[in-house]
């Protein structure tokens, strides 16, 4: 059963990704860029079912292959050819894209390594073969410690520790970023662990006949949550007022740029909670779960429809998008712009070709829009 607040949730995150990549001002960037990765990598661990593929790793790996290998390769080679036509319609003649200026054997060899800066024509993809990497890594530790929640937490500290000192002292790239992925599981695990907390207590809350005990803890962890849930935003106000006073480094998980091994985790994890609290307490929007759920097709295609938007302004209108930037009105217009255009795509890829989002059916289609229009119309 989809749950409505995670679909928005993934929604409100695809939509800072398009809104972080163009020129915004240095806080608000910092900021964004501190925890909407790591968000993804929890929620991606929130719906994983390991129970679903306790018996089966070689189901389990098939249906993560063709649900993000599969996508990754599929948009890797339509990108490159756009950005190709792009430049021989643009600039004939003219290599404005460095990724095609070595030759060809080069192109080939970085997209099948497909590591951080090697996607240099569509960057946003490397989440794709991570997501893959960090999946399989905690299945591997699922299948040893699923049930012993204390242990799997030892070794997703491990996993955290080894990721960041991979960060500071190697000096070169893992394929599929592996190398990411040590740092990414911890996330992923955090989700998984966080669903069967709060399950645990729904269970709690549904089952009237459970001892005094059990209705104790439901209590107190209610109190806990409220209490979390301040404690977390009060972390990220305090941060963004920091960021706007003092200049710092920003966190970028796809070059391995982490700054302070327990501040990145913090600040991660202060803004992923203060975003899933309340995202689980409002009412969710019927447009950030349409996005939501074509989050991938939303990841895949924002780049090349930024540098549309961006050519078309120039030619039509003569105007260069990169004069307004730093600018965050600004920056929210050609975010909103970028989804609206995009639309259309989402709608003709899941209908014609769902494969290319890692789906077997166009269920997520318009839906979203169908219900918010159908509603406006009564």
């Amino acid at each position: 059963m989809r749950l409505a607040w995670i679909d928005a949730l993934k929604g409100f995150g695809i939509i800072l990704v398009v809104f972080a990549h163009y020129n915004l001002p240095a806080a608000l960037d910092t900021y964004i860029f501190s925890f909407h990765m790591p968000l993804f990598f929890f929620i991606s661990g929130f719906l994983f079912n390991f129970v679903k593929y306790t018996e089966s790793a070689t189901n389990f790996v098939k249906g993560r292959f063709k649900s993000l290998i599969i996508p990754y390769f599929a948009f890797a080679v339509l990108t490159c050819l756009f950005y190709f036509l792009l430049d021989e319609v643009y600039s004939p003649g003219v290599t404005n894209i460095k990724f095609f200026e070595p030759d060809i054997l080069y192109m080939i060899y970085s997209i099948l390594y497909a590591s951080g800066p090697m996607i240099s024509y569509n960057s946003p993809l490397w989440f794709l073969t991570c997501l893959f990497v960090t999946e399989l890594l905690f299945y591997w530790l699922a299948k040893r410690y699923y049930w012993q929640p204390r242990k799997l937490l030892i070794w997703l500290t491990a996993a955290g520790i080894i990721g960041y000192l991979y960060s500071v002292y190697v000096p070169f790239r893992l394929p599929w970023n592996a190398d990411v992925a040590l740092t990414a599981v911890v996330f992923y695990g955090a989700g998984s662990l966080f669903r069967k907390i709060i399950e645990s207590v729904e269970e709690l809350r549904v089952d009237s006949g459970l001892p005094k005990y059990g209705l104790r803890f439901n209590k107190v962890f209610s109190r806990a949550e409220n209490f979390l849930l301040g404690l977390f935003v009060l972390a990220n106000l305090l941060y963004f007022v920091y960021l706007l006073n003092i200049p710092t480094d920003k966190i970028n998980m796809n070059v391995l740029k982490y700054g302070g091994f327990f501040s990145f985790y913090l600040l991660a994890f202060s803004g992923i909670f203060t975003f899933v609290y309340i995202f689980k307490k409002v009412r969710t929007s019927k447009i950030l779960e349409y996005y939501g759920r074509n989050s991938l097709i939303v990841l895949a295609l924002h780049f090349p429809m930024k540098d549309i938007l961006t050519k078309l302004s120039n030619i039509i209108f003569g105007i260069d998008l990169d004069c307004f930037g730093c600018t965050t009105i600004f920056a929210l217009i050609l975010t909103g712009l970028n989804l609206v255009c995009l639309t259309p795509v989402i709608f003709t890829i899941n209908k014609y070709f769902p494969f290319l989002a890692g789906k077997k059916n166009s269920s997520a289609g318009f839906k979203g829009f169908k219900f918010s229009f159908r509603k406006s119309s009564d």
